[in-house]
């Protein structure tokens, strides 16, 4: 059986106990208001974006050419990778494409434009007809034979194996 000190001394050590969680309770109460007050703050803040303008494509326009359609196509991939804001739906994709066409090209889009066909608002349905239009099983031939043709000679390193990983895909 414990003394009447040790009675005292365990009475007091619970009351401090006490204390302590109660202040930790009112330490844990404040950070959860906190923390609300933080999550709506982010809640109502809008992302910031910037929407880049779109930029004439470094190859030129697309003329229809078949040699040139994978050129073109991988060059619209990296404008719309880089400006998602500026391209978010298929419909904006398939009108930039649209707007860097010439020749061939544009005068195969034109009807699609004017007969406002459903595909110019699916950007992989539109690349698949396009593909369908202008790509030939012939390139495959020809860029086979055009790896065959290549060899470094005059050219530094970089365009050779750059030209060379062109060629192969």
């Amino acid at each position: 059986m414990a003394t009447p000190e040790q009675m005292q001394e365990m009475v007091a050590a619970v009351q401090n106990l006490s204390v302590e969680v109660w202040n930790l309770s009112m330490k844990v109460q404040t950070l959860r208001t906190e923390n609300n007050v933080l999550k709506q703050l982010v809640s109502n803040r809008e992302p910031k974006t910037v929407d880049l303008p779109p930029m004439a494509l470094p190859s030129g326009k697309y003329d229809g050419t078949p040699k040139r359609l994978k050129e073109f196509l991988e060059a619209c991939s990296v404008h719309f990778t880089f400006r998602p804001n500026t391209f978010p739906t298929g419909h904006t994709r398939v009108g930039f494409m649209i707007s860097n066409m010439a020749g061939n090209a544009l005068a195969w889009a034109t009807p699609l434009v004017l007969g406002t066909d459903p595909i110019l608002k699916d950007y992989e349905a539109f690349v698949a007809r396009l593909k369908q239009a202008f790509e030939r099983p012939e390139i495959t031939f020809a860029a086979g034979e055009d790896l065959l043709d290549i060899h470094q000679g005059q050219t530094d390193v970089l365009t050779y194996i750059t030209t060379f990983k062109r060629l192969a895909t």
